[in-house]
């Protein structure tokens, strides 16, 4: 997988002295078209309803690689006394870095850095789901369509511009991440949202 970057608020300088984020950057770099071809295919296997898109299966994908090494999933970021506030939660977080990946509506982006913000800057977060800088994963726009992700998905293309707006209120530390399908060959396991016929094989 190819990766492109783009840096806030020297998120890069900081992550690339932890070993952490470079446990992170191995695990996406080395992820390869057949990886999540036979994520999406397994769903076929148990017998669970096949998404239409490839997000389902880029998630999959990253839930078996990085718990693993010690990822921690869905970390809540408030009490459950909070009220609405209890299901904030980060998709995963290890030694103060915070992880958000994100193949929602574009709406949704600004959220994903504000959950970020809020784990680092907020002193009511939970002392467990603090970080002190931050890793935001989008597909590209390559991806997007190579995966045939429903057109209102948010890319990184997206995610950089609302950064780049979002910066007078955003201290925290973030590296967006975006990766990158050029040079994968097409397939037709992924059915999109029109209608199509599926190939288990790729």
């Amino acid at each position: 997988m190819r990766i492109r970057l783009f840096d806030f608020r020297h998120g890069g300088e900081i992550l690339e002295r932890r070993p952490a984020y470079m446990e992170l950057y191995d695990v996406v770099s080395t992820i390869e078209r057949a990886d999540v071809l036979a994520a999406q295919t397994a769903y076929l296997e148990e017998g669970k309803r096949v998404p239409a898109g490839g997000q389902s299966a880029l998630n999959k994908v990253f839930r078996e690689r990085l718990i693993p090494l010690g990822w921690r999933p869905e970390p809540r970021l408030f009490p459950f006394d909070e009220r609405g506030l209890r299901k904030w939660k980060m998709d995963f977080i290890k030694d103060d870095i915070g992880v958000e990946i994100s193949f929602n509506h574009a709406e949704a982006i600004p959220w994903t850095f504000t959950r970020l913000n809020i784990a680092g800057e907020s002193e009511r977060v939970l002392e467990g789901s603090r970080i002190d800088v931050g890793v935001a994963i989008f597909a590209t726009d390559t991806l997007k369509a190579w995966a045939k992700m429903d057109s209102a998905v948010g890319t990184f293309e997206i995610a950089e511009a609302w950064l780049s707006m979002m910066k007078p209120i955003m201290p925290i530390p973030i590296l967006v991440l975006g990766l990158d399908a050029e040079g994968w060959a097409p397939t037709s396991v992924f059915r999109g949202t029109g209608k199509g016929k599926q190939d288990p094989l790729g």
